[in-house]
């Protein structure tokens, strides 16, 4: 059966901060070493990438 759902963690920006950093440099090391390609490295980090996408803010409205 489900259980009840946890408020999630309140986001600490430093904690992020400092998660990403480590993620840069692990990502330094691996192309150092050679464990890593740079086009390996960009499809990895690059979750969020759209080719061939065009955004259009015809018709949008401003932030108030």
């Amino acid at each position: 059966m489900f259980g009840v759902a946890k408020d999630p963690e309140p986001l600490d920006p430093a904690e992020r901060a400092r998660e990403k950093q480590r993620s840069r440099e692990e990502d330094v090391r691996a192309l150092a070493s050679g464990l890593k390609s740079r086009s390996r490295l960009r499809r990895e980090n690059g979750v969020f990438v759209f080719r061939n996408v065009r955004v259009s803010l015809r018709g949008s409205k401003p932030l108030e």
